[in-house]
């Protein structure tokens, strides 16, 4: 056990250590003794309040798994289905030549879309390392004319061992994980998780097309920026209204563990947005249309 560092302890409720020189002994003890009445008074508040509204998860399936429970939920959009302004069967057929000159590597030449799997994820914070969870995973794969969109959600701590192995069955399904700033986030945090569940994964290994590089390599002189959704709007269209900010899902995850009235269900819907601009984004920048046209 490590002892407290009684110095922030003290800093915490007004207080002040040996040798330091504050307004007096008394007035600094009636700050440090009114910090606590307040802290407690606001605690006494929070507790007496009603309870928050249960935000539900949308319609979706839990399945049980060897490894455990798991929740799944599964969207299926037809080839025609046209996100911001572009149809998501544009990336059916890519350009192989246009795409390994974007990325600038060679093995992405002969890349087929049925080798990839568009990866988007939720997580608690941007720090990394062990203890940053990823509490959301969205999916998204062709299968024959459709697009089939997953999302799995970490209901509690005790489920991610499930949804871990559902993620490395996927990984290994698929060889070419497509993200946006995937390639320096994504899947370190995903490889982290999979390695504290003791999970072998390709997360670090495989090839990966990251477009958030393809873009910046490419507009990035003539944009303001190339997040994610400065990218929707310049080749989409695409202007998302009433969108929950990633840098909201944490927060709104952390109240719905606690007591169920985190706006998760927006989390969810970002989510599922982000997984469709990948698709669609792919197609813009590398796909056929069946003309033989690029882009």
């Amino acid at each position: 056990m490590v002892a407290p560092d009684r110095d922030k302890l003290r800093r915490a409720f007004g207080r002040r250590g040996r040798g330091e020189r504050g307004r007096g002994g008394d007035e600094d003890v009636a700050s440090g003794r009114q910090t606590m009445r307040e802290y407690l008074r606001g605690r006494a508040d929070r507790l007496a309040r009603p309870a928050a509204e249960r935000i539900e998860l949308p319609a979706g399936e839990e399945v049980v798994t060897c490894g455990g429970a798991l929740w799944r939920r599964e969207l299926r959009y037809a080839s025609s289905f046209v996100h911001g302004g572009v149809a998501l069967g544009r990336a059916r057929v890519l350009d192989g030549e246009r795409l390994a000159a974007l990325a600038r590597d060679e093995q992405f030449g002969a890349l087929s879309v049925s080798q990839c799997v568009f990866l988007d994820t939720e997580t608690t914070g941007l720090s990394g390392g062990a203890g940053t969870v990823v509490f959301n995973y969205g999916l998204a794969f062709f299968r024959g004319d459709e697009l089939v969109v997953e999302q799995l959600f970490l209901r509690d701590f005790g489920e991610e061992k499930a949804v871990l192995r559902h993620i490395a069955a996927r990984l290994w399904q698929f060889a070419v994980p497509v993200t946006f700033v995937g390639k320096s986030y994504d899947r370190h945090r995903i490889a982290s998780r999979m390695a504290l569940h003791k999970i072998a994964s390709p997360a670090l290994t495989a090839p990966h097309l990251d477009l958030y590089h393809i873009a910046r390599r490419e507009y990035g002189g003539q944009w303001p920026d190339c997040r994610l959704q400065t990218v929707e709007r310049q080749l989409l269209g695409l202007r998302r209204a009433d969108d929950l900010p990633g840098s909201e899902a944490p927060a709104a995850w952390l109240d719905w563990i606690r007591d169920g009235s985190g706006a998760v269900d927006r989390v969810l819907e970002h989510n599922r947005l982000d997984v469709l601009s990948l698709c669609a984004l792919l197609g813009v920048l590398a796909g056929r249309d069946q003309t033989g046209t690029t882009g």
